[in-house]
């Protein structure tokens, strides 16, 4: 990829740069902080696998909690390879994150099945929610494409209605980033890898100044695309995104302390390159080669830029009440240009087939905590939260065939506002019964939402749609309940009740964009059982569990020649269930295995025909189509093995190898693609096999300080698939014909370089 111009961001740069002029020599640190304090900000985990998460916005032992969840420490990240948001599916059951096949910078995130139906849409959300420290992020373009270097990701599966809220109800992913010690350290690390990779990852913590300590980074990417583009400039696939990042911590007083975090980054990027083997012999010199376009495309690149202030305060008023503040605000920008493999600028090659896009969001939160322990036996967290995000996203789409005469340009502009008020509480109760050995947890969250988006619409230069407008209130209670036995301090079972909620909105690309949608809404039923064996050498933990859904959004593609147009309707109700596994085996600190196992089942009950839609005619209104639909992104089986081993010592030299390998069963990428509609399998992913590995070499340096030299394989055996499958040539009434998808990246090797200072 070429270089980018990074001057619009020279204040991370000047950031940066100050933090690592006034750190020339140490100075006094801060006064060490109690245990207590400790375990709250930072990641600390026992030779016997313990780990301490704050999933329920306090610190606990993870063992010890009672949800379905899966904590990655800071080393696990490291070892496994683990530099963005996909490498995550690999590490979770039943998570399952891929790049959204219109631009490479986005990510769709699914969890039991429950995600978002399109996420190119500003005027709807999906059904995972992502969190940075404890806050929202609403958009996924551009997020976190690198994690950089977090102290720990913590993946709740199941609705999270309570304390996480609306939008969760597939689960929630937050990232913990470290925060900065006071103290004089750091690290660097640079990568060099298939394909010109070149990472480089800069971090450094300050010296306190008083009371005040202070840690940047600064994370730089840059990697050529895999499918070759001759003669152009750019390749399909490329990456490029330099961040920064200047945290701060001030505790002025014993009882207050305040931490904020400044992120600005821009992320440039190509197109994923879509293959279609049906038309090998209806384009002339069209070859369906995943690697090669068939012919030079004129391709631009996509250019993401992001800010975010997030703003921190604790204050305990007294030993066991804390009143905590959180106040943020994200903002992007990004212009996508995407072509899907078929434009040509000469007759030879007359099929064009492009969209560019810009969006522009701004999102606003406030959060109010208040975390108690009321007695021996009672805790209690409450809080009040406040949300508003404010959106404009412009799409043109250009389709021709030039030897026919015929060629269509759209052009819309949406524009969205959304704005969310909550109130939640939750408990947990030691009851003093069964040698107290029960804990009751009970919550509850009421929510308001208010929806309002406009849209215009061109169609090859006559206006169509002049600020056609539609609006939308609804509210929402959801209460959960959690009833867990503690055998012993290293076996606990659990069963909980809980339910949650995704806002309702709009299509962006509706046929009629006054009809909207209203929420879904999902009842969950789980259990669990959590345990450590054979002196906590053996962890193993098990979930089963069983969602309803009611009135659920159902998308379908609503125009038999523009797969764009896509309708969605509150259209019925399904169920989905499954088991989660997870275990790992250390028979010594040198040693270790870990594996995952998920299956999940859906079933689609009820969908109803609704007036103007494409099943209203053929089916009279209100009969049930639910075989012309299925659940999408649900893989039927998922499974990982993998393991660490230091397998030779050389003084205080470590060397050691870790291996992780993945499968997943083919989902299907498009709710219109049920049982009953022919060519369903044109909408049907190949399965995921993965495998990555990782050596390392590790050399103690003074100080307590190493330099680590790794050898990396991504993808070691360059398994290629189809990685986001879209039906070409009907409706999930009239069936489909052929297929078109890019194909996920092949394998990248290369080397590391990481020195702590």
């Amino acid at each position: 990829m070429r270089s980018i111009n990074y001057r619009k961001i020279r204040s991370v740069y000047l950031a940066t740069a100050a933090i690592l002029i006034v750190s020339t020599a140490p100075s006094a640190a801060l006064a060490q902080e109690d245990a207590a304090v400790a375990a709250q900000d930072q990641n600390v985990e026992s030779a016997q696998g313990d780990i301490i998460v704050t999933a329920q916005r306090r610190s606990e032992r993870l063992q010890s909690v009672p949800i379905a969840m899966t904590a990655l420490s800071a080393d696990a990240i490291a070892n496994q390879g683990i530099t963005n948001l996909e490498g995550l599916s690999t590490a979770a059951p039943s998570l399952n994150v891929v790049a959204y096949p219109n631009s490479s910078d986005t990510l769709t995130l699914t969890m039991r099945g429950q995600g978002a139906g399109d996420v190119g849409q500003i005027t709807r959300d999906g059904g995972v929610g992502l969190y940075v420290d404890g806050f929202y992020i609403g958009r996924p373009q551009g997020a976190l494409l690198d994690l950089g270097e977090p102290e720990r990701i913590e993946v709740l599966r199941g609705p999270q209605g309570t304390l996480y809220g609306r939008n969760t109800t597939g689960g929630a992913i937050n990232i913990i980033s470290k925060k900065p010690t006071g103290e004089w350290g750091g690290s660097t690390s640079f990568s060099y890898g298939s394909r010109n990779l070149v990472r480089a990852l800069a971090t450094v913590d300050l010296p306190a100044i008083g009371n005040l300590a202070v840690r940047g980074s600064i994370v730089y990417v840059n990697q050529d695309g895999w499918v070759k583009n001759v003669g152009q400039a750019h390749n399909f696939g490329e990456f490029g995104q330099l961040a920064g990042r200047v945290a701060a911590k001030w505790t002025p007083t014993d009882d207050l302390t305040v931490n904020y975090t400044y992120d600005q980054g821009r992320v440039e990027t190509t197109p994923l390159y879509f293959v279609n083997p049906a038309l090998e012999g209806a384009i002339p010199g069209y070859v369906a080669d995943k690697d090669r376009t068939y012919g030079p495309i004129d391709l631009k690149s996509s250019r993401t830029k992001f800010v975010d202030h997030q703003l921190t305060m604790d204050y305990a008023l007294s030993d066991a009440l804390t009143l905590r503040s959180l106040s943020a605000y994200r903002g992007f920008s990004a212009r996508q240009d995407i072509n899907y493999g078929l434009a040509q600028s000469t007759p030879t090659f007359p099929l064009l087939v492009e969209q560019d896009g810009y969006y522009r969001t701004q999102q606003y939160s406030q959060e109010l905590q208040l975390i108690a322990d009321l007695t021996d036996r009672l805790d209690f967290t409450g809080g009040l939260y406040y949300y508003r995000e404010k959106g404009r996203h412009d799409n043109a789409v250009n389709l021709g065939y030039v030897q026919l005469g015929f060629n269509s340009i759209t052009n819309s502009r949406v524009d969205a506002l959304s704005t969310s008020y909550a109130a939640y509480a939750q408990s947990t109760w030691n009851l003093p019964v069964f040698d107290d050995k029960l804990k009751l947890t009970v919550g509850g969250r009421y929510t308001k939402d208010k929806r309002r988006a406009s849209r215009d619409f061109v169609n090859n230069g006559v206006v169509t749609e002049d600020g056609i407008t539609n609006s939308q209130k609804f509210s929402n209670f959801s209460p959960m309940t959690n009833l867990a036995v503690q055998w012993t301090r290293d076996i606990m079972s659990y069963v909980k009740f809980s339910k949650g909620y995704k806002a309702g909105g709009s299509a962006e690309s509706a046929p009629d964009f006054t009809k909207t949608f209203g929420p879904e809404k999902v009842t969950a039923w789980e259990a669990g059982i959590k345990t450590q064996l054979f002196d906590r050498l053996l962890t193993f933990n098990a979930t089963a569990f069983y969602n309803t859904f009611d009135d659920i959004q159902i998308d379908f593609v609503a125009d038999p020649v523009n797969t764009s147009i896509i309708a969605t309707y509150n259209a019925g109700k399904a169920n989905i269930k499954g088991i989660e596994l997870e275990t790992t085996l250390q028979p010594s600190p040198d040693f270790g295995l870990r594996g995952s196992f998920s299956y999940l089942k859906s079933n689609i009950k009820t969908i109803t025909v609704l007036p103007g839609t494409i099943f209203d005619g053929p089916f009279p209104v209100g009969a049930n189509v639910a075989d012309y639909f299925t659940l999408p992104f649900v893989p039927k089986y998922g499974w990982s093995v993998g393991g660490d081993w230091t397998f030779l010592r050389v003084g205080e030299d470590e060397l050691s190898a870790h291996v992780t390998y993945s499968y997943q069963s083919p989902v299907y990428t498009s709710s219109g693609s049920g049982p009953l509609v022919a060519g369903r399998n044109f909408y049907r992913n190949d399965p995921v096999k993965n495998m990555d590995a990782r050596i390392n070499w590790v050399h103690p340096i003074p100080a307590g300080k190493a330099i680590t030299v790794s050898l990396f394989a991504d993808n070691l055996f360059n398994n290629r698939r189809s990685d986001f499958i879209i039906g070409v040539g009907g409706t999930a009434l009239s069936g489909y014909q052929s297929s078109t998808s890019p194909y996920n990246e092949p394998r990248t090797i290369g080397g590391e370089v990481k020195l702590e200072f």
